[in-house]
């Protein structure tokens, strides 16, 4: 998988779980499990749970 592939999918991810569940209510955890990356993907991507919702948003 191309690395603009996996932001993309934890992107799309991300957006489908914080609608549903909220910033406090969605882990990263939750993400990559549903995204099927790991956690250090979000972390190269994104930094923080934080920039993560600033992206998606």
């Amino acid at each position: 998988m191309k690395p603009t592939d996996t932001k993309q999918k934890i992107m799309d991810t991300a957006e489908h779980l914080f609608a549903r569940d909220g910033y406090r209510g969605t882990s990263l955890r939750a993400i990559t499990g549903k995204a099927g990356v790991n956690l250090a993907a979000v972390n190269y991507h994104f930094g923080s749970k934080t920039s993560l919702l600033e992206t998606v948003i």
